[in-house]
């Protein structure tokens, strides 16, 4: 009963925690810090926690030529690659648009998987992907539909993050390497993100500089200390359940994002919110299979 539980309760935890991102980066660009100053200090901030967790334990991530490639195809697909197209796009669409186009990264996710064979495809888990899609667009549509029309180009340039999530996705269940258990994975791949964001903020230097404590340097810790457990629990999810179960907690961070801004802005949801939190309930009661088999044989 645990064991079946655990993959549900991480998957609720990550969406939770992706949503509480947008508030925690709202509160810290509000401060006048640069989007790329955040991300590099956060994978840094990763990096440290995680080779000192590697350290208590006893057990260092392999860095084999096998290991740096899977690592670093990784860091590409999950961190830089996303980043630096929603740096681009983020100025030429309304946040709405773009939100709803990363939003699907599941439809995604589950359309690699389906060629790569990396999960388990049947009519249930298809409409539990589709049912999670038409839960987001109610919640997120209307506002995307009342913004201004935006150059195709852009659209597409902004297709390519779910595109590249859910790669991700399934590159890590596809290629997981043998002998390596969730936290050294973890580890081996914040330290090629955190060597790429950090030569990449080298070279794309925005003038952050430090003139005392604030509001936004204390949402950059909390969203260091979380992104520490967060991508922990997203390898584990991975290994326990397969990319399209953990795809889910893309749509689970839009709504729980809408939650946290009410907390932290006072934003007043759609009146559709409800209506969308109940058919993410329905999507994940039908993608959870019971009795599934785990994508990675190491436990921890």
């Amino acid at each position: 009963m645990i064991n079946n539980l655990r993959p549900l309760l991480y998957l609720i935890f990550l969406g939770a925690s992706w949503g509480l991102y947008f508030s925690l980066l709202k509160l810290a660009l509000l401060t006048g810090i640069s989007y790329v100053g955040i991300a590099t200090v956060i994978t840094a901030a990763v990096c440290l926690g995680m080779l000192l967790i590697s350290m208590l334990r006893g057990k260092m991530p392999f860095f084999s030529r096998k290991h740096i490639y899977f690592y670093t195809v990784c860091a590409l697909l999950g961190y830089l690659l996303p980043m630096l197209i929603e740096l681009q796009v983020v100025e030429q669409m309304p946040v709405s648009v773009l939100t709803l186009i990363v939003s699907m990264s599941p439809i995604a996710t589950l359309s690699f998987a389906s060629l790569m064979r990396t999960d388990r495809i049947n009519g249930r888990r298809i409409g539990g992907v589709v049912v999670g899609a038409v839960a987001i667009f109610a919640i997120l549509l209307p506002d995307a539909h009342a913004s201004k029309s935006v150059a195709w180009h852009w659209l597409l340039l902004a297709a390519l993050v779910p595109a590249s999530y859910a790669l991700y996705h399934n590159v890590i269940s596809r290629y997981w390497p043998e002998g390596s258990d969730s936290w050294q994975i973890a580890c081996g791949e914040s330290v090629l993100a955190t060597v790429m964001m950090v030569g990449y903020s080298l070279i794309n230097w925005q003038g952050d500089s430090f003139t005392g404590w604030n509001n936004g340097y204390t949402a950059i810790l909390i969203m260091s200390l979380i992104a520490l457990l967060d991508i922990y629990i997203y390898f584990e999810v991975i290994r326990l359940r397969g990319p399209i179960f953990v795809s889910h907690a893309n749509y689970f961070m839009v709504v729980s994002g809408v939650f946290w801004a009410m907390i932290f802005f006072d934003e007043q949801p759609s009146p559709l919110l409800w209506l969308s939190a109940a058919l993410l309930l329905l999507s994940l009661y039908l993608i959870t299979e019971h009795g599934q088999k785990k994508t990675a044989p190491v436990d921890n």
